[in-house]
C-alpha cells in the first residue's frame, strides 16, 4: 500500500512539473522563422556578425550565413536555444545532392547537416569546392 502511494505521488509530481514547464514555455520545438530572425540569432551568437547572405535549411533548425568580410557562420539549434560558430579554414564542408554536411574545426561544436528543398544557394555550393 505504501509503495502504491509513493508511485501515485511520484507520478503526480512528474505531471505537475511537466505542466509547469509547458506553462513557462520551456523547451519546445523552436525553429528559425525567417531571415530576419536568423540574422538576429547570428548576432546573438557572434556579437557584431551581420549576415549579408543567409541559407536556412528545410526544417528551419539550422542556417549558414556569410557576412561582408566573407566569414561564414553555422547557426544551429542546441536544445531550446540556438548556437553559432564562425567556420575556420579547417572546417570540412561537403555537398551531397541538396544536403550540406559540415564538420567545424572546433570539434566540440559537433558536425551538422543542412537539408535544402532545392540545390543550396550558389555561395554555399562554392564553399564545398573551396571557394568563397
Amino acid at each position: 500500500m505504501n509503495q502504491l502511494i509513493q508511485i501515485i505521488g511520484s507520478l503526480a509530481a512528474i505531471l505537475a512539473l511537466a505542466w509547469i514547464a509547458a506553462r513557462l514555455k520551456l523547451g519546445g520545438d523552436r525553429r528559425i522563422v525567417d531571415e530576419a530572425e536568423a540574422g538576429r540569432l547570428a548576432d546573438e551568437a557572434v556579437s557584431g556578425f551581420t549576415a549579408s547572405d543567409i541559407a536556412i535549411d528545410r526544417d528551419r533548425t539550422a542556417a549558414l550565413m556569410r557576412d561582408a568580410q566573407g566569414r561564414v557562420l553555422l547557426l544551429r539549434r542546441h536544445g531550446a536555444h540556438f548556437a553559432g560558430r564562425v567556420l575556420d579554414p579547417g572546417a570540412e564542408i561537403a555537398l551531397s545532392g541538396n544536403r550540406v554536411e559540415l564538420v567545424p574545426a572546433d570539434r566540440r561544436f559537433g558536425p551538422a547537416t543542412l537539408n535544402f528543398d532545392n540545390r543550396p544557394p550558389e555561395w554555399v555550393v562554392r564553399l564545398t569546392t573551396g571557394g568563397n
